[in-house]
């Protein structure tokens, strides 16, 4: 994931685009939220959206779509669903039979639903300047950054958290350097769910997976409190920190 001074440098870089005379109001209220943000402030201040997207693919690059965008927000360590953002998107091409039996998304379930044109500037809104949070963010962000391309000129700005990497910083950091060799671990969502003591939430729907990932990152929350990480700059260096820990089966996106 991206580094925090390369985080920033892009954000600099971008800011110009608020001297577009074409950039609709949301979006240029989007950027306009990252000029005063402040990574000194506690985890606990810090506002995360979780987040989570089924699609028709594996390949934005190659014509895959996004079906369905969810997320919950994080206040205070706690999830707020009084406000979660949910919606299935009409894709404007087929949903291959072989990615429908996993999100159980079908054609006419996404016929006069909203194209991304129209969900992503409320998308925006939803998660303004906070930190995004999601399990093998890779995928996700691959979708949701060739969209604001497309549309916009530019990719979502927003720090981004994965929690498939998390763990396994976690686990390097409670475990003593003479046994980390022994440690056996993965990154299915599953397993993580397990080792978090969450209940799986409609596993493969964007809004239960989206709701699992927000309750296995409250618990990394407290765990990384426990380890004495307190201020989000820490957390994020903590964060984005590759372990070197050779986790095996890490497993993939849909696993």
């Amino acid at each position: 994931m991206m580094s925090v001074f390369w985080h920033r440098l892009r954000n600099r870089y971008h800011l110009r685009h608020l001297r577009r005379k074409d950039l609709p109001v949301a979006i240029r209220d989007y950027l306009e939220g990252f000029i005063t943000m402040d990574l000194r402030k506690s985890v606990a201040e810090t506002e995360f959206v979780v987040l989570d997207s089924e699609t028709t693919g594996l390949n934005a690059k190659k014509g895959d779509r996004i079906v369905s965008i969810s997320a919950v927000r994080l206040k205070n360590g706690r999830i707020d669903l009084s406000e979660a953002f949910h919606t299935l998107v009409n894709p404007n091409r087929d949903i291959p039979s072989e990615t429908a039996v996993i999100h159980e998304i079908l054609p006419r379930m996404v016929d006069g639903k909203p194209t991304i044109e129209n969900v992503l500037p409320d998308f925006i809104r939803y998660v303004g300047s906070a930190v995004l949070v999601a399990h093998h963010a890779w995928l996700d962000m691959s979708f949701l950054n060739n969209e604001m391309n497309r549309l916009f000129g530019f990719p979502l700005q927003n720090i981004v958290v994965d929690t498939a990497i998390l763990d396994q910083a976690l686990v390097v950091k409670k475990t003593p350097p003479s046994m980390r060799h022994m440690i056996k671990s993965n990154s299915h969502l599953s397993s993580l769910a397990e080792r978090y003591h969450v209940s799986l939430e409609e596993q493969h729907s964007s809004f239960g997976d989206a709701l699992t990932t927000a309750q296995i990152f409250q618990n990394m929350i407290k765990q990384s409190r426990q380890e004495g990480v307190a201020t989000l700059k820490d957390f994020l260096r903590m964060a984005f920190t590759p372990p070197s820990l050779d986790l095996r089966d890490r497993g993939g996106p849909h696993a």
